[in-house]
């Protein structure tokens, strides 16, 4: 509830700035604003209201009357703020509540299938796992902090994150991330390469993770380990 208020806030946020817009369609050009300087602006806030909806998954939106919602706004018109905040928040109710339910159910067609791949194995907590390369050194445990190289991605094969492509390796304790992540660094030892598929309830949980990871959504992650840093490593670099 609380991210639907703040998508909410947000889009108030931008209706009031365009109500308070000193030049409309219908004013004078200030001096010194050109006719491509109007439409080149008019443009990009167009573009990043655009990016805003479509970053927000807020589902199908009539846009006609988004046009219709700004022009009034510029025209000095009043909604409520009661009123405004009580058809966002049941709008975007009903848009997570049928994001959680569709994901949930890809998610469990995909588990459902993935496990009798070759290779895979389905722990009790629901990850699967699959080792992409062994490794020769020591096994991670919960109380270990790990230096590895990943990539993570949706079900789907969307990316939305990846050190590989960065060329920058990260380290973090077992403990500091996600449980799908905890559970599954301790399947593979330093050196080797594991691919992780985890359950929404041991990743993101039903709210997701930003406008990258909706809720109830499975994701996956391919892992390097690296190495496990000894407690003297960690002292010297403080």
């Amino acid at each position: 509830m609380k991210a639907i208020k703040t998508i909410a806030i947000a889009a108030l946020c931008i209706l009031a700035l365009s109500s308070c817009a000193r030049y409309t369609s219908n004013e004078k050009r200030p001096a010194g604003v050109t006719a491509q300087d109007v439409n080149e602006a008019s443009y990009m806030i167009g573009y990043n209201f655009g990016q805003f909806i479509a970053g927000n998954k807020m589902g199908a939106l009539n846009l006609n009357l988004i046009d219709k919602g700004i022009k009034d706004a510029c025209k000095g018109v009043e909604i409520d703020d009661e009123e405004f905040m009580s058809v966002m928040d049941g709008y975007m109710e009903k848009v997570r509540t049928a994001l959680k339910d569709a994901n949930a159910a890809e998610a469990e067609k995909f588990f459902a299938k993935n496990k009798d791949a070759e290779g895979v194995v389905t722990t009790e907590s629901g990850l699967q796992y699959k080792i992409l390369r062994e490794g020769n050194g020591a096994f991670p445990t919960m109380e270990d902090k790990v230096e590895v190289n990943y990539e993570g991605a949706l079900l789907d094969g969307t990316v939305f994150e990846s050190s590989f492509e960065s060329g920058q390796p990260v380290q973090f304790g077992l403990t500091q991330v996600i449980k799908g992540w905890g559970e599954g660094l301790q399947y593979i030892s330093e050196g080797g390469e594991i691919m992780l598929w985890i359950p929404a309830d041991i990743a993101y949980g039903e709210y997701g993770a930003g406008a990258a990871i909706g809720p109830n959504q499975a994701i996956k992650f391919r892992v390097e380990l690296i190495k496990i840093i000894k407690e003297e490593e960690t002292e010297e670099t403080k």
